[in-house]
């Protein structure tokens, strides 16, 4: 290396281009099999009329009722999962498809696999769903829920269940706008997926649980992707067969051979993949030391304990409140109710069945609020405890323009009713589950913000998920937060009649900038 070696430069001046968005370079928001055949799915879905309240604190299912694995609630599972729920033409950029649940920026970079047995209507084998013909593609056929099930360590939820859903991530279609940090946005992404499925299993009456642990060569072997370009991410076995579990030997799963479209020139971002590498487990007894559930120690804050008020809202029906689910773009600077607060706090966080979490510490995380206008709380900064159900203020005060400039010098925060923080003791969470615990961390925070999304729609307001300043969030709750880190923030409100993006600059933000302007700094 030396001054004669002009590709060094040019290799840097590359690296270090400014591009908004290149659209020439824009993935696909689906992953095409041109060679396969669609096997449809059925468009009779069920309307899904149980309040959603109930359904996404898992109260929904009427007692005694054993639902039925076929064809129809497979298809109903995957269209409020990941199903296109309508589409908006627009002016600039003309036909616009939503889906379901929540993506950062609208980008989808979360696939959906379905492992099964024989169903009515379906052949035992291994599909890939698309969203964009509602069907599914048959990657490999035979009965292939064994070899899963020894993938995760014979976890007994996946040889029991009929049906296991798949998850991975096309890293590019994020890392294509958000860039490195778009690695966190894809478990946020597949958490608010799971949301939506949580709950509508729990309306079908089907149990379902989170196993964020699993051999990832032999899952992504079994799927046909690479673990670098498209990598698993969690598996979702749903329900429970009628005959006794899946017992055999492990046999041979063949290479696929099945082509997709070529993908677009990508943009490598080694820190995703390191720590990707970093959290894989590689073998069923690596599976099993780390499927140690953590329960976390109860947290105490000084103040006065405020309860939740006890009488929830009406809210609307689950199945259409996914079909005009939406992020707002623009909060109105109204106040909400606190029993609508409390309703999304009650029900939000009641926990979910997962591999890595404990009945007696049902989270890894601590959600911390900042109140703006919320009728009956005087605004400032709160932190919530899901064990005992009870709001403490950490302090008093009017911070809009905190919470705009916290989230990342956006609107949304300043004008949201409540702006909500998951936060994590990282470290401990590190300690005991390793680089994986990073990954079960990012999932659940997305679970429960899109738990609060379904939530807030059903009660007639808005929700927005947001970016943020890492370290000045925990600066801003601290000492209460001293030591966690920001995980996740979901905004919430009520939703602006002009629902767009609006212009924002907090005075915080300025000062910053002014700073950073002078000739030296006042130590």
């Amino acid at each position: 290396m030396g001054n004669r070696d002009i590709d060094i430069a040019n290799r840097y001046h590359t690296a270090t281009k400014r591009l908004y968005l290149p659209l020439e370079h824009k993935p696909l928001a689906y992953k095409p099999y041109p060679e396969l055949f669609p096997i449809f799915l059925p468009t009779d879905v069920a309307s899904l009329e149980v309040p959603t309240l109930e359904a996404v604190a898992d109260r929904a299912a009427p007692e005694g009722v054993r639902p039925t694995h076929d064809l129809t609630s497979l298809a109903t599972l995957l269209f409020y999962t990941a199903g296109r729920i309508r589409q908006r033409d627009f002016t600039e950029a003309g036909t616009v498809t939503f889906r379901a649940a929540a993506s950062a920026g609208g980008l989808y970079p979360i696939e959906v696999y379905v492992v099964c047995g024989d169903l009515p209507d379906l052949a035992a084998g291994v599909y890939h769903f698309s969203p964009i013909d509602f069907a599914l593609r048959g990657l490999r056929e035979g009965d292939y829920r064994y070899a899963l099930s020894q993938a995760t360590g014979d976890d007994p939820a996946v040889a029991a269940a009929p049906v296991t859903l798949a998850f991975s991530a096309v890293f590019w279609r994020s890392a294509w706008k958000y860039q490195a940090r778009s690695y966190r946005y894809c478990f946020w992404d597949n958490g608010t997926m799971g949301a939506n499925w949580l709950a509508v299993a729990a309306a079908l009456g089907f149990p379902a649980k989170v196993l964020m642990g699993f051999v990832d060569d032999r899952v992504n072997h079994l799927l046909g992707i690479d673990g670098q370009r498209e990598a698993s991410l969690c598996l979702i076995p749903i329900g429970q067969a009628d005959e006794l579990p899946l017992t055999g030997e492990a046999g041979y799963v063949p290479p696929l051979a099945v082509e997709t479209a070529a993908a677009t020139e990508e943009i490598r971002y080694p820190e995703m993949s390191r720590l990707h590498a970093a959290s894989a487990l590689s073998a069923p007894d690596e599976v099993a030391d780390w499927r140690r559930p953590m329960a976390m120690s109860p947290e105490h804050s000084t103040g006065k304990r405020l309860p939740l008020a006890m009488e929830a809202p009406e809210a609307g029906p689950l199945g259409q409140v996914i079909r005009q689910r939406g992020s707002t773009r623009r909060f109105a600077r109204e106040a909400m109710s606190y029993a609508q607060l409390s309703a999304i706090l009650a029900h939000a966080t009641t926990g979910f069945s997962a591999d890595f979490l404990s009945s007696e510490g049902p989270t890894l995380l601590s959600p911390y609020l900042i109140v703006n206008a919320v009728e009956g709380l005087s605004s400032g900064s709160y932190k919530f405890s899901p064990s005992d159900q009870g709001l403490v203020c950490l302090q008093e005060g009017a911070f809009r323009e905190e919470a705009g400039h916290l989230c990342f010098e956006q609107a949304l925060g300043a004008d949201a009713s409540v702006v909500m923080f998951f936060m994590a003791d990282l470290d401990a969470v590190l300690q005991h589950f390793g680089n994986r615990g990073y990954r079960a961390a990012q999932l659940e925070a997305g679970v429960i913000g899109g738990k609060m999304y379904l939530c807030a729609y059903a009660l007639g307001l808005g929700a927005s998920g947001l970016t943020f300043f890492d370290d000045e969030v925990t600066a801003f709750f601290s000492p209460d937060a001293a030591g966690k880190r920001a995980i996740f923030v979901v905004a919430l409100g009520k939703t602006a009649s002009e629902n767009r993006v609006r212009p924002f600059r907090s005075r915080l933000g300025m000062k910053i900038d002014a700073l950073s302007r002078r000739d030296a700094l006042e130590s």
